[in-house]
């Protein structure tokens, strides 16, 4: 056994097999060799980080697009309405099938479930393109329909991948590294519109060229085939020298209930509901009732840019908190908590006073440009709307990592996420659709996402562990004795593993 792999001796140890070891094991599996030239290390294109970054590329090119229409507010059309109906339709879509996604990703892989998940958000620029030439409103509606399906195995696939390559010390880092590619994206979309509208000033009639959606449209096609390039999420190995995941034997009727068990087996995840609804819920009055009726097209695809940029920036702040905090893990979710908790209310406190001045239904010459004396505070709270959202955001996928390392687990946990995100979506949007008032609009926003961290305290005090992997050291007579969180392929070892 001299030369025995970690993973070999460690399921020794455990009474299980080598496979299943080299999953919660460190050391027992090679890691893809890096390569130096002028003090600079470059990874090998299988390394985790890069993979993490061609994760964030997809989004980049698909999501990242698809919020550039969004933030321009209502789509781009004169009005909301039409897309208020298209993502009510999304997001109802969106909302079911984020319960069949886990089972989906964990049967055909993460590539092509990525790739189907990008092909919806090219579908929906299109019928934004189509309608602006035909009025067809049913094709928006319908590809809002496609768009919310897609995005359904999209979003499952690539928060499981983030949450699941990164070592227990860096998931901060690897959260950080996507959201910064990702907010590139939306970036480099936000500059379509400024360049195709910024000549148009206060003469464009508030909608958006056919050139903004041609070029949106064409990015997220690419978008959806860079998914096909990604490498295999069950050959993929960790810094620490753990594998993600094993091949896969199930057949599909086996991973869903694989799912169920998962989901059974940990009641206390409905905890972070509350959270995943405020996260997504404030999203239509930011857009809906703050920065379209505020600003012209052109100050709002400003906004969007400047938006994007402030929140590359949260990303790597929650790292700083996440990872770097000279504390144990349990103790840096609480900081976390406790830090998007004061943000949050700061934030909105500061958008109260926006909210009481914002009048709905000016024109386009009455809105605040980007010259109009007056735009630069109120462009500066909507950055703010933007950075907070991204802390939000990337704390929770913090938080998900810190659960679990199995990506069975935290495809299960993610898809509860998504669902009530985008139950949270459908109501935000059925109620802006109704017209009601920007008073109920901005306090329930606030409210929801003010009482999301205070549900995440009893899971970090109850159920969240300092680490889930095992060390050599920690095993005696076929027994854990250092913490170790069970749950999707941990469950193999069940019986030998206790879990303390």
């Amino acid at each position: 056994m001299e030369n025995a792999s970690p993973a070999l001796i460690g399921a020794g140890k455990l009474h299980a097999d080598e496979d299943s070891a080299s999953m919660i094991i460190p050391g027992s599996a090679q890691l893809p060799k890096s390569y130096h030239a002028c003090g600079v290390t470059i990874f090998a294109y299988t390394h985790p980080r890069i993979q993490v970054a061609m994760l964030g590329m997809v989004i980049f090119l698909t999501v990242g697009m698809y919020h550039v229409l969004s933030a321009l507010g209502g789509a781009g059309q004169v009005t909301a309405y039409l897309a208020d109906m298209a993502s009510i339709a999304l997001y109802a879509v969106f909302a079911f099938f984020a319960l069949i996604a886990p089972p989906c990703l964990n049967y055909f892989g993460i590539r092509y479930t990525l790739c189907f998940g990008g092909i919806g958000y090219a579908v929906y620029a299109a019928s934004l393109w189509c309608f602006n030439h035909t009025g067809n409103e049913s094709f928006v509606i319908f590809a809002g329909a496609w768009n919310g399906l897609s995005a359904a195995f999209l979003w499952t696939a690539e928060r499981t991948g983030i949450t699941a390559y990164a070592t227990e010390d860096n998931k901060g880092l690897y959260v950080a590294i996507f959201y910064s590619v990702y907010q590139i994206g939306t970036m480099v979309g936000s500059a379509i519109p400024i360049g195709q509208n910024w000549n148009a000033g206060l003469h464009n009639n508030s909608t958006v060229t056919d050139g903004t959606y041609i070029g949106l449209f064409i990015m997220m096609l690419l978008g959806a085939c860079t998914a096909l390039i990604l490498w295999p999420m069950d050959r993929m190995v960790r810094e620490d020298g753990t594998r993600v995941t094993l091949p896969s034997q199930l057949t599909f009727k086996q991973q869903v209930v694989d799912c169920w068990k998962i989901l059974k087996g940990s009641p206390w995840i409905t905890l972070v509901w509350p959270y995943s609804f405020g996260y997504y819920y404030y999203n239509v009055y930011q857009n809906n009732r703050f920065n379209s009726p505020t600003f012209t097209v052109r100050g709002r695809a400003l906004n969007s840019f400047l938006s994007a940029a402030v929140q590359i920036l949260s990303g790597w702040t929650m790292a700083l908190i996440t990872d770097k905090l000279p504390m144990k893990r349990r103790n840096r979710a609480y900081a976390g908590i406790v830090f998007i908790f004061i943000l949050c209310n700061a934030v909105w406190i500061g958008g109260y006073f926006a909210m009481v001045e914002t009048v709905t239904g000016l024109p386009e010459s009455e809105r605040y440009d980007v010259f109009t004396p007056g735009y630069a505070p109120r462009a500066i709270l909507y950055i703010s709307y933007g950075y907070m959202d991204g802390c939000l955001g990337t704390f929770l996928l913090w938080f998900f990592g810190a659960l679990s390392n199995d990506p069975k687990v935290l495809s299960v946990y993610i898809s509860m996420f998504t669902f009530w995100s985008s139950a949270a979506y459908i109501i935000a949007y059925a109620l802006d659709y109704y017209a009601i008032s920007k008073e109920f609009m901005f306090g329930s926003s606030w409210f929801v996402q003010a009482v999301g961290p205070v549900f995440l305290l009893p899971i970090v005090m109850f159920w969240m562990k300092d680490t889930n992997m095992v060390t050599l050291e920690g095993i005696v007579d076929g027994q854990v004795v250092e913490d170790v969180v069970q749950g999707g392929n941990d469950e193999k070892l069940a019986g030998t593993v206790t879990v303390k």
